[in-house]
């Protein structure tokens, strides 16, 4: 059994204080609606208005009536992306977080054919994206689910990733936004499936180029 260090890497504390601030300031009377209004990932307002600048902020917004809902996504954002930030580096694992982050709401696309004005809010796209990193990394450590059940990283992936497609197939519009959980599952994947094979062949590239203008000279 994997228990996890009560210690704090620099990035993640960062984001973690940053939707702690963010949260604060969405309960506060005046305030709150209209940071929610301006920062939610609405499908519309994003993709045929093209207010982008959603597709970073939704993340980092919370619901106020559910505190469970930061709760869990801070917990694990603290369990797996620690590890993550001592293995990367600081600047890596923040433009991964972003990448994941991203890359669910763009799945939200999807949401423009059945609830174009729908709110999506929450960093979980993101967080989901870091636990598949960490499963990829130590798929074999378990974890105890609700506190109570041991289970594998991986399994765990697995299995919230086949909940999250099933979901969104039977869920209306309504809810939980298991298309943009679904999407940081798979940005992760195809990230550290991919990123790696593109960064060794443009090394590569450039690495040849520079000897064909060696040769040149």
């Amino acid at each position: 059994m994997y228990y996890q260090t009560p210690k704090i890497s620099p990035c993640v504390k960062g984001l973690i204080i940053a939707n702690a601030v963010v949260f604060v300031l969405q309960l506060l009377p005046f305030i709150g609606d209209t940071v929610t209004r301006y920062g939610a990932m609405m499908p519309w307002a994003t993709f045929t208005q093209f207010q982008f600048w959603r597709l970073a902020t939704y993340m980092f917004l919370h619901s106020p009536d559910m505190l469970f809902h930061i709760l869990f996504n801070m917990l694990a954002l603290w369990w797996f992306g620690m590890e993550l930030e001592d293995i990367w580096g600081g600047r890596k694992f923040l433009t991964f977080y972003f990448i994941c982050g991203i890359g669910a709401g763009l799945f939200s696309l999807f949401y423009l054919f059945i609830a174009p004005f729908v709110w999506v809010i929450g960093a979980s796209g993101a967080v989901l994206g870091i636990l598949t990193a960490y499963a990829h990394y130590y798929p074999t450590r378990q974890v105890l689910l609700f506190f109570v059940f041991p289970v594998k990283v991986r399994t765990l992936v697995i299995g919230y990733a086949i909940i999250s497609v099933l979901l969104s197939l039977q869920s209306g519009p309504g809810g939980t936004a298991h298309l943009t959980h679904l999407g940081g599952i798979l940005i992760a994947w195809l990230y550290l499936k991919f990123f790696p094979l593109v960064q060794f062949n443009v090394g590569r590239w450039l690495y040849n180029m520079k000897k064909k203008q060696g040769r040149r000279k």
